[in-house]
C-alpha cells in the first residue's frame, strides 16, 4: 500500500536495543525496528526514522549507526539499505550540555560517513526572501 502510494515509512525506537529493556515488559525493540525496516526495504519503500527516549549516550547513538545503514558504509558507491531521512527528537538544555554535546558531534559525524562538510558549509549562501506576499 504505501510503495503505490509512494509513501515513505517513518517508524521509531531506533536507539533502543532488546538487553536495556525490563525482562517483565517482554520487550524486543530491536528486533521489532529490524522487523519493520527489512519489510520496507523488502517493498522497495524510503524508509525514515527518529528516536524515541532522551538517551544522550554512545551506546544510543551506535543503535541509530546500525539501524541507519545496516550493512555499513560502501566504498564504492551508495549503500544497499540505508535510510532516506532520521528525525532526531528530544532537543533540549541536557543535549546542550558540553559532555552530551561533544557525544552528539561525533555521532553526526558519524552519520555521515565521517566525511569532512562541503566546502560550500563554511560559506553557505543566504537565502533570498520572498518577493510577494500571499493574499489572504
Amino acid at each position: 500500500m504505501l510503495s503505490r502510494q509512494y509513501a515513505s515509512l517513518n517508524f521509531t525506537c531506533l536507539e533502543m536495543k532488546d538487553n536495556e529493556q525490563a525482562a517483565e515488559a517482554m520487550s524486543a525493540p530491536q528486533e521489532l525496528v529490524q522487523q519493520v525496516l527489512s519489510s520496507g526495504w523488502k517493498e522497495f519503500i524510503d524508509v525514515a526514522g527518529e528516536n524515541a527516549l532522551a538517551r544522550y549516550d554512545g551506546t544510543a547513538y551506535d543503535q541509530i549507526l546500525l539501524n541507519v545503514r545496516p550493512n555499513g558504509i560502501n566504498l564504492h558507491g551508495p549503500p544497499k539499505l540505508k535510510m532516506a531521512g532520521l528525525a532526531y527528537l528530544r532537543l533540549s538544555a541536557d543535549l546542550m550540555k558540553q559532555h552530551n554535546f561533544d557525544i552528539f558531534k561525533k555521532f553526526v559525524h558519524k552519520m555521515h560517513a565521517d566525511l569532512d562538510p562541503s566546502p560550500n558549509f563554511a560559506n553557505p549562501t543566504p537565502l533570498q526572501s520572498s518577493q510577494r506576499e500571499i493574499p489572504i
